[in-house]
Formats: C-alpha cells, structure tokens, sequence
C-alpha cells in the first residue's frame, strides 16, 4: 500500500505545479491505455513518444504506466487473452502447449491483441474519470 501512497503524494505534488485535474487525468489515463500494450520493453518509449506528441507531461504518463509491473504482467496479459478470446470467438480460451510457432499465433497472439485493445480502452476511460473526479473533489472540498 505504501507504492500507491507514494504514486497518489507524486500525482498531487503535479496539481501544485500548476497542471489541471483534466492534464493529470489525461496523461495517467494514456499511461493506462499504454500498459496494456502487450510488448514488454516498449512502454516507456510509447509513453514518452505520445506524451510528447500530445503535449502531456511525460512523467505522468510514465506514472501510469506502472500499472502494468512485473508482478501484474503475467495476470494482465492472461485476462486480456480471456476477453480477447472470448470477443473473437465467443468463449473462454482452451489452454493448450503446442511447439508448431502458427498455431500459436493463431491461438494466443490475436486474442491477446484484441483484448489488450478492450481492456486499455476501458481501464483507461474509468481511470481518466476516477481521477478527474477525485482531483476536482480535492480542489473544491464540499
């Protein structure tokens, strides 16, 4: 708990920067979309790449990125396989080991794209409101 502690202090410290609840969401929220590309080792290039291109702060689309960590990895990419399986082809995915390289392909890599896709999108949009909500809310206190 004491990791998310410091990553919420880390996210504040950038409101009294002067970025708005609606920069802060935004960046957190590609960080999320950008965890849940399925390529180990390319979300720090893509993060920084699009926080730049889109003129957000790249050290808050870094932060949100860290979603996706070492220990979350293995469990991310098996739910993203499920949903993607279970969009393309409407049932939940049959684990098998096989050494042909194309049955693999077939098998795992497009419903583990297809789910990457579904699953950033949708954990991007509930954190980019989650966020916004919460930093509006500790601006104006009640």
């Amino acid at each position: 708990m004491k990791y998310f502690e410091k990553i919420k202090n880390y996210v504040i410290t950038f409101t009294k920067k002067g970025l708005t609840p609606h920069e802060i969401a935004m960046g957190l929220a590609l960080g999320v979309l950008i965890a849940f590309v399925p390529v180990m080792g390319t979300h720090t290039i893509l993060a920084i790449g699009l926080a730049s291109l889109l003129r957000l702060s790249p050290l808050i689309v870094l932060v949100g990125t860290q979603i996706s960590n070492p220990l979350s990895y293995p469990f991310q990419l098996f739910l993203c396989a499920e949903v993607g399986n279970l969009i393309l082809k409407g049932y939940f995915l049959e684990i098998t080991f096989s050494k042909n390289f194309k049955y693999l392909l077939s098998h795992y890599l497009w419903p583990i794209v297809v789910g990457s896709i579904v699953l950033g999108m949708l954990a991007s949009g509930i954190s980019y409101v989650v966020i916004k909500f919460f930093l509006n809310k500790r601006k104006h206190p009640a």
